[in-house]
């Protein structure tokens, strides 16, 4: 006679599985194992050497079981007479349902809310093989079923994180928009004010230059009555303009100057200021640069006209170079 596990296993369980589904319900019967096995889908199909030999002593119980069954002996010791039954399932006394054991009672109980349940001597019968196959169908389709609700669930999940790194991504890009957008516009406010700051520096330049034409023309149109009034010399010989014309137009003497006032544009700070004699090397304003936070590598230039200073000029004085009286240099790192 084939037992539960054998049932089982002709349902399409492995072994293994059958015997650990046994063994977790304590040998409660074929429903209960099935429901086990149904629950615990993730359980392997590898048997313990406990369970195997538990199986065994099972089907061997069984069969000796079955065994005495067939003869039985009069008054033997440990018989049970009227009145003396035990119970072999437990029955729900709200919808009259038998149940092989507790675990399948408390089942029955979370599904339905049912409360009252009760011993009972009544047998639970085997199932029939239309039984079997009704309950191995249900069995499969409840399989299927979690199989596709857990799909369900990873596609949800997988969507989800999906969701979720678009967004981050997203929020990414528009902080690298922002950032690109703020240096974009810093570089054009920097420039803009190098512009102005070069704008200013050469109507300076231009005003410089213009006060000197003037002063020039003011002290070579001076009449001797107005030189002698404010103590200006007087020539020892004044040709007449006509007879010595090359006389009239000589420039007059060019005004020596002993200081060279520069101002200089550095990136990042406010422009340095500062008077240099006149015959001191451009090495010294570099120095003076130095001291003053620039200590990166740099080159000098002046803004107009433009040109740039080499190493060979820095032995130069800055009235050799053009930057005596006033100048405007710009500083460029490199």
């Amino acid at each position: 006679m084939a037992t539960d596990i054998d049932t089982l296993v002709s349902m399409g369980f492995s072994r293994g599985k059958v015997q650990k589904a046994w063994k977790a319900t304590k040998g409660a019967g074929l429903q209960p194992a099935m429901d086990w096995i149904l629950e615990h889908p993730e359980v392997s199909d590898e048997p313990d050497v406990e369970e195997s030999s538990t199986g065994q002593s099972l089907n061997t119980t069984t069969s000796t079981t079955d065994a005495s069954t067939d003869t039985p002996t009069e008054n033997e010791e440990g018989e049970i007479f009227n009145g003396e039954q035990t119970a072999h399932s437990l029955i729900c006394n709200d919808c009259q349902k038998l149940f092989r054991d507790s675990t399948a009672a408390e089942r029955h109980a979370i599904r339905t809310q049912h409360q009252n349940f009760s011993e009972s001597t009544e047998v639970i019968a085997p199932l029939s093989e239309e039984e079997k196959k009704q309950k191995l169908a249900e069995l499969k389709a409840r399989l299927a079923e979690k199989r596709a609700l857990k799909a369900q669930e990873e596609e949800a999940e997988r969507k989800q994180a999906e969701k979720i790194r678009r967004k981050a991504g997203q929020d990414l890009s528009e902080v690298k928009q922002q950032l690109e957008a703020k240096e974009i516009k810093k570089a054009f406010d920097l420039k803009r004010k190098e512009k102005e700051d070069d704008k200013k520096a050469l109507a300076k330049i231009k005003a410089q230059i213009e006060a000197d034409k003037r002063d020039r023309a003011a002290k070579a149109s001076c009449s001797p009555k107005e030189a002698a009034k404010n103590g200006t010399p007087i020539p020892a010989v004044a040709a007449p303009e006509v007879a010595t014309p090359v006389a009239a137009s000589a420039p007059a003497a060019k005004k020596e100057y002993t200081e060279a006032r520069l101002q200089i544009r550095v990136p990042g700070i406010s422009p340095l200021t500062s008077n240099f004699p006149a015959d001191a090397t451009l090495s010294s304003v570099q120095t003076y640069l130095q001291s003053n936070g620039c200590v990166n590598n740099f080159t000098l230039s002046t803004t107009f006209p433009r040109k740039t200073f080499g190493t060979d000029d820095l032995n130069k004085s800055l009235k050799e170079l053009g930057l005596v009286p006033s100048s405007a240099l710009v500083l460029t790192y490199i």
